[in-house]
C-alpha cells in the first residue's frame, strides 16, 4: 500500500481563511479545475458529434438542483463560477450525468441503468464466529466499488471538507467538480456508502426528491453515529427519498438499509456480512443478471474467509470472476463494445475501504486490480495529485 509521499498537501493549508461553504467549494474548484474542464470539453465534443439535445436533460438538472439544501446550492454556484466551460454542459454533468450517458450510448447501448453498477459490502468483525470468540479491535468494515459510465469523463479526486460551523468534516474519493457524495467517512468515524436501485416514484417531482448524493453528504455533515443517521433519514418522508441501499457504520454498529420510496419502506439488514449491488434483497426491485452475479460472488468470497480485514475486502474489490466485464466485481470495458455504445458501459472508477470509527480510507482512483491502494487520513497530508484529479488525468491522456 502506498503511504502519502512526494508532493503532498494538507487541506487546512488550501482553505486557509475560507469560512463558508461557498468559499471552500471555490477553493476546491480551483484545485480540480484542470480535471473538470477536461471532462466537460470531452462531453461537449461527444454531445456535438452525436447531436444530443440538452434541453430535457437541462430541465431535469435544474429542477433537481432546486432540491438541494441551501448550503450545497451555494457550494455548487461557487464552483460553477470557477470553471471556464459551457455552463449548460457543466450543470448536466453535475445533476444529470447518468441520463446524459444514456443519451450518448444510444438506444441499444449499455447504460447506467442496464446493467447496474457498484458493488458494496459490510462486515462486522466482532460478530463473526470465525474470530474464535475474540473481539477484534476494529469497527465494522465497508467496501465500495464505484462503477460509472462515460469512459473516464467523471474524474475522481480525494475530497476533504474540514468541519465548518456546526457541521462535521468528512473525507472521501468522489467526482471532481460536483457537490454530491456517494460514500465517505466523517471526523467522528461515521461511514456512509450507497448503491443505486431502479425503484423510484414517478409521482414525486425532482424539486421534492432528495438525491442520493445529497443524503449521504447530509449524513456525514450532520451525524456522528448510525443511530443519528437513521433518525435523520426517518425525519424525511420515504416517498421523497431516492431509491438506494445505504450502508452505515460507526465504531460499534453497522447496518444496511434498503430505502424503497416506491413502496414507502425502509428494510433493515443487520447481518454480520452483507453484500449489495443494484437490486433489493428484502424488497422487490428491478434485477439484472449482472447485479445478481456480482452480489453472489462477493457474498461467496466473504463467507469463505476467516478473519476478514481491510486486505480481504481489497482483494474482493479486485476480483475478476465472471469477467472482468459487466458481471465481475472489478469491471473493465468489454473489448467488443464499439462506439457510441461503449460510452454507456459501466467500468470501475474507484474503490474504497472504510472502517467505522476511523477517519481513514484506502482508495484507488480507477480499477483496483491495476492500481496500488493509497491510505488517506482525515486532516493529514494527502498526495496533491489525488486532491486535484491529476492522477486520474495522467492515466487517460
Amino acid at each position: 500500500m502506498n503511504e502519502p509521499d512526494g508532493d503532498t498537501t494538507a487541506y487546512s493549508d488550501v482553505i486557509a481563511d475560507s469560512e463558508t461553504f461557498a468559499d471552500r467549494a471555490r477553493r476546491r474548484a480551483e484545485l480540480e479545475r484542470e480535471a473538470v474542464e477536461w471532462a466537460i470539453d470531452e462531453l461537449e465534443s461527444e454531445i456535438t458529434a452525436q447531436n444530443v439535445v440538452l434541453g430535457p436533460l437541462l430541465e431535469y438538472a435544474r429542477r433537481s438542483r432546486a432540491s438541494l439544501p441551501e448550503r450545497h446550492r451555494r457550494a455548487y454556484e461557487a464552483m460553477a463560477e470557477v470553471f471556464d466551460v459551457d455552463s449548460d454542459v457543466y450543470e448536466v454533468y453535475v445533476f444529470a450525468y447518468a441520463e446524459l450517458c444514456e443519451e450518448l450510448a444510444g438506444e441499444e447501448g449499455r447504460s447506467e441503468k442496464h446493467p447496474q453498477g457498484c458493488t458494496n459490502a459490510l462486515v462486522i468483525p466482532s460478530r463473526l464466529e470465525s474470530n474464535g470468540g475474540e473481539t477484534p479491535d476494529t469497527g465494522p468494515l465497508v467496501l465500495k466499488n464505484r462503477d460509472i459510465s462515460g469512459r473516464g469523463t467523471r474524474p475522481k479526486s480525494i475530497i476533504e471538507q474540514p468541519p465548518i460551523d456546526d457541521y462535521y468534516g468528512f473525507l472521501t474519493v468522489d467526482t471532481c467538480g460536483t457537490i454530491s457524495i456517494y460514500k465517505g467517512v466523517n471526523e467522528r468515524g461515521l461511514v456512509a456508502a450507497n448503491t443505486y436501485i431502479d425503484s423510484n416514484r414517478d409521482d414525486v417531482d425532482p424539486e421534492n426528491q432528495l438525491r442520493n448524493g445529497t443524503v449521504i453528504r447530509m449524513l456525514l455533515e450532520e451525524c456522528a453515529t448510525v443511530a443519528e443517521a437513521r433518525s435523520l433519514l426517518e425525519s424525511h418522508p420515504i416517498r421523497q427519498l431516492m431509491s438506494q441501499t445505504l450502508f452505515l457504520a460507526d465504531r460499534t454498529e453497522g447496518v444496511l438499509l434498503e430505502i424503497d420510496p416506491a413502496d414507502a419502506r425502509i428494510a433493515v439488514d443487520d447481518d454480520p456480512i452483507v453484500t449489495r449491488t443494484n437490486h433489493f434483497v428484502c424488497s422487490a426491485s428491478t434485477e439484472t443478471a449482472s447485479s445478481t452475479t456480482r452480489r453472489q460472488r462477493a457474498l461467496e468470497l466473504l463467507n469463505g474467509v476467516d478473519g476478514i480485514d481491510r486486505d480481504e475486502l481489497w482483494a474482493i474489490a479486485q476480483d475478476h470472476e465472471n469477467g472482468p466485464g459487466d458481471d465481475s466485481i472489478c469491471r473493465h470495458p468489454e473489448p467488443e463494445t464499439d462506439e457510441p455504445h461503449a460510452f454507456g458501459q459501466l467500468t470501475t472508477a474507484s474503490a474504497a475501504v472504510f472502517e467505522g470509527g476511523s477517519p481513514v480510507i484506502d482508495i484507488a482512483t480507477g480499477n483496483p486490480c491495476t492500481l496500488e491502494r493509497t491510505r488517506c487520513v482525515f486532516g493529514d497530508e494527502i498526495p496533491t495529485d489525488l486532491r486535484t484529479g491529476q492522477r486520474w488525468l495522467e492515466r487517460l491522456r
